[in-house]
């Protein structure tokens, strides 16, 4: 059985939710049969919300998610991280002076 997380920005942390997709939110995949948390990042997110979801599901993976239900989910399984959202933007790849 999986659980899905929806990262709230606002909050800076990870709900319930029913959905298994969106667009415009970062969700997190508890798979307990593979020991997987997997979480999916969309093209309009930015690099800072991003990082700050990513920091609080590597918290999941030490201590897990408490559902609900009481039952405690996600402890020791495998970050995965899917979606090319919250890169590095391009013009700050390359430096604009050269290494002397």
């Amino acid at each position: 059985m999986s659980v899905y997380l929806e990262y709230d920005q606002s909050a800076s942390q990870f709900a319930e939710t029913t959905q298994t997709s969106s667009d415009d939110t970062i969700l997190l995949a508890i798979d307990e049969a593979q020991k997987k948390l997997i979480m999916s990042v969309p093209e309009n997110i930015g690099m800072i919300t991003r990082r700050s979801a990513e920091r609080q599901a590597r918290g999941i993976t030490k201590s897990g998610f408490l559902c609900k239900d009481g039952s405690r989910v996600g402890r020791n399984h495998e970050l995965e991280v899917l979606g090319s959202g919250g890169q590095l933007p391009d013009r700050l790849r390359d430096s604009p002076r050269e290494v002397y």
